[in-house]
């Protein structure tokens, strides 16, 4: 292989493609004041950044989208994928909200701000990041493709605005089961033909606004633990939600493997298993709001235990403050339970000692896996 072919090799990374676009924008910029409309797109298009930058990199803005990569070997857990495709529409939809009822202003640009929507398109394969007279390019067929899959035909045969496609390619990388999909085919010249499933994120927005909040408050709690993680919010998260990484921070005293996913992945009504001596420890998610919080109910032979919200917020440094909230879910009075509870988690559980250790070796894991991408010269943005 010549020089110019090996370098070209040890360039072509393989990982996921995420393209965030807002819908309706360049009819909504057409009928308003320019002025307004900019200042709209600039806070909406931060939202999203926001959202999407703790688990990808941000390549660029393009005019009213964010398009985001991430090499594949830094997602371990596919579904988290999926999570920040969620939070970033519920977060892009509360914005809209506190946007509309923070002004007065009645020019169209304001008064217009609910008719934008959000759309995702997510795409795996291989790409390279060329450096070009100082400025970093990601180019490739999968890129193209990600970027072609803007104009396709889901809206047009589910008049759906807001929704997320699935290339076949990253599906079966993410490992996950997608519910009331619509199946589609975009054929483009020289690309091919590409299989999408897409995902209505308007019906999953209102779902999650219309089923019951499951959140336990330090008022409600029998007992509350503070932890800072020196990871980010994502990496935190990540090593509460997947299954493995908490076997890891427990040092092997238990084993915590995937149970039910109604919905084909974790979120409200999955569960996770542990089989310790004669015992089965059972874990149900009651609610969940990916990268804000999630409530679960455990159950020892099936019997039920505890209720715990687990809170999560990012710190000014970088770092992620875990609140732990936990309730008993023993038929006593208040004074009688709460007692109970704290000696549990604290004297038989050894509660508070977990979770440190999770957040020391959470920030190991972190620091070392920096050190590898940076003498592989792969900044965390662009």
């Amino acid at each position: 292989m010549n020089g110019y072919g090996e370098l070209m090799s040890a360039l072509t990374q393989h990982g996921y493609l995420l393209l965030a676009d807002i819908s309706g924008y360049t009819s909504f910029v057409a009928g308003t004041e320019l002025e307004h409309s900019q200042e709209i797109l600039a806070d909406l298009l931060g939202t999203i950044c926001e959202q999407i930058e703790s688990v990808l990199t941000i390549h660029k803005l393009e005019g009213d989208a964010v398009f985001a990569y991430v090499p594949q070997e830094k997602i371990a857990r596919g579904e988290m994928l999926l999570e920040i495709i969620e939070a970033t529409y519920s977060a892009f939809r509360d914005k809209q909200v506190s946007m509309r009822h923070a002004t007065t202003c009645t020019c169209k640009a304001c008064v217009n701000i609910p008719t934008l929507d959000l759309k995702f398109i997510l795409h795996h394969g291989n790409y390279i990041l060329q450096d070009i007279r100082g400025m970093r390019e990601i180019v490739g067929s999968d890129v193209n493709i990600a970027h072609r899959l803007l104009k396709n035909k889901v809206g047009e045969a589910t008049g759906w605005q807001a929704y997320a496609l699935f290339t076949e390619a990253v599906l079966h990388h993410l490992e996950a089961e997608l519910k009331d999909e619509h199946i589609g085919v975009e054929a483009y010249e020289h690309l091919g033909e590409v299989k999408t499933h897409s995902i209505n994120l308007n019906d999953w927005y209102q779902a999650m606004v219309n089923e019951r909040k499951v959140f336990l408050s330090d008022e409600e709690a029998d007992i509350v633990f503070h932890v800072d993680f020196a990871t980010p919010l994502s990496v935190t998260w990540e090593w509460f939600q997947n299954p493995a990484k908490r076997n890891i921070t427990m040092g092997g005293m238990v084993h915590w493997y995937a149970g039910d996913r109604p919905k084909g992945r974790l979120g409200r009504g999955a569960s996770n298993h542990c089989d310790h001596g004669k015992s089965v420890s059972t874990e149900t998610v009651l609610d969940w709001k990916p990268f804000e919080y999630s409530t679960i109910e455990s159950l020892e032979n099936g019997r039920k235990m505890f209720v715990e919200t687990d809170r999560f917020a990012s710190l000014p440094d970088g770092g992620t403050r875990l609140t732990v909230t936990v309730k008993a879910s023993f038929r006593l009075p208040r004074w009688i339970r709460k007692p109970i509870c704290r000696f549990i988690m604290i004297n038989v559980q050894h509660y508070d000692k977990l979770l440190l250790n999770a957040a020391s070796i959470a920030a190991k894991d972190y620091e070392m896996r920096k050190i590898e991408s940076d003498s592989g010269g792969n900044p965390r943005h662009d």
